[in-house]
C-alpha cells in the first residue's frame, strides 16, 4: 500500500473478512473488503479526517493518481467497529445497507454519465456475518462494502483539520481544471456547484445531500444514498411526486458550501458575482 506518501491520514486498523457476494462490479481487479476491528486489526488503512464515520482510505494508486475509498466499514469515529444505539436494531452505527448501497452506485454511476464530476464506482459486496456485541448480547450483522475511487480523498467540510499545503494543493488546480476566468476561488466553485445542480435538476434527479461533506477538494461530488435519478426512483409515491419540490432547496444548500469556503480561504463574498452566475444557470431571484 502507498497510501504513506500521502500526508495528514490517520492511521486506523481494520481486519480482512470474507467476501460473500458481489452484488456490482467495474472490473476494478482489487477488492478491499475490510471493517474495522479494534482487536484483531491487522491492516492498515486511514482517515482523511474526524468527520469521516463509515468510510476509509484503503488504496493509492500512483499511476491513475486517484484514491481508493470503501464505505460500511463500521465506525470511524472511534477505533470500535460497529455500534448499536438501539434505534437502529442490528443496522448498526458504521453498516451500510444493501439497498443503500446499491442506490448509491447506480445514481452515481448515472449523474457522473450526465458530466458531472463524482467518485467513479468499483464495486458492492457483502461480507460474511459479524459476531457482535451491543450490549452485552450477540448480534449478527452482514456488513456490505461500497468501493470507489476519487481524486481527493478529503472533502470541503475538512479544511479546519488540513494545512495551507494540503488544501493548496487540491484547489490551485481549479483554475486550469474548469477552465475558469473567476479570480476568486469561492466563484469558481459557486459555478461549478450550481452547473451541476441545473444538469441535475434539468435530469430529474435529486442528490438530497448537498453539503460540504459531501464536496471533495477537488469538487467531486459524492454519496448518493439518499438520492433519486430516473434509474433509481423513489418507492414511496409520495416520494417520488414530492422530490421537484426538493430539488428547490439544493440551489441554497449550495450556496451554504460557498459561505463556508469564503471562511475558510479568508475571501470576501462577490455578492454581484454569485448573482450573474446564478443567472447564468437560471436562478435569479435567488437572493433578492
Amino acid at each position: 500500500m502507498s497510501i504513506k506518501i500521502v500526508h495528514e491520514l490517520e492511521l486506523i486498523r481494520c481486519k480482512h473478512s470474507k467476501v460473500e457476494s458481489i452484488i456490482h462490479e467495474n472490473n476494478s481487479g482489487f477488492k478491499y473488503p475490510y471493517i474495522v476491528s479494534k482487536i484483531e486489526g491487522t491492516i492498515n488503512c486511514y482517515l482523511s479526517s474526524p468527520l469521516h464515520g463509515r468510510s476509509i482510505i484503503v488504496d493509492f494508486n500512483t499511476k491513475s493518481n486517484r484514491f481508493t475509498v470503501t464505505k460500511g466499514n463500521g465506525l470511524t469515529y472511534f477505533p470500535f467497529g460497529f455500534i448499536s444505539t438501539g434505534e437502529l436494531e442490528n443496522n448498526a452505527w458504521g453498516f451500510l445497507s444493501l439497498n443503500d448501497g446499491i442506490r448509491d452506485y447506480k445514481s452515481c454511476e448515472y449523474v457522473n454519465g450526465l458530466g458531472i464530476k463524482t467518485n467513479i464506482m468499483d464495486a458492492i459486496y457483502s461480507l460474511s456475518s459479524e459476531n457482535l456485541i451491543f450490549d452485552n448480547k450477540i448480534e449478527y450483522i452482514k456488513p456490505n462494502i461500497l468501493q470507489y475511487s476519487v481524486e481527493c480523498p478529503y472533502r470541503i467540510a475538512d479544511i479546519p483539520f488540513l494545512s495551507k499545503k494540503t488544501i493548496n494543493q487540491y484547489i490551485s488546480k481549479w483554475y486550469k481544471k474548469f477552465n475558469s476566468n473567476h479570480d476568486k476561488l469561492h466563484c469558481i466553485a459557486t459555478d461549478v456547484l450550481l452547473k451541476n445542480i441545473r444538469t441535475m435538476h434539468d435530469n430529474k434527479v435529486l442528490h438530497n445531500a448537498i453539503h460540504s461533506q459531501n464536496y471533495s477538494l477537488s469538487l467531486e461530488l459524492l454519496d448518493f444514498e439518499l438520492s433519486r435519478t430516473p434509474i433509481t426512483p423513489y418507492e414511496s409515491v409520495a416520494d417520488e411526486t414530492f422530490f421537484l419540490e426538493l430539488q428547490k432547496r439544493e440551489v441554497i444548500q449550495s450556496l451554504e458550501i460557498v459561505n463556508q469556503l469564503c471562511y475558510f480561504l479568508k475571501e470576501k463574498i462577490e455578492i454581484k458575482e454569485i448573482n450573474k452566475i446564478m443567472g447564468k444557470y437560471g436562478y435569479e431571484g435567488y437572493l433578492n
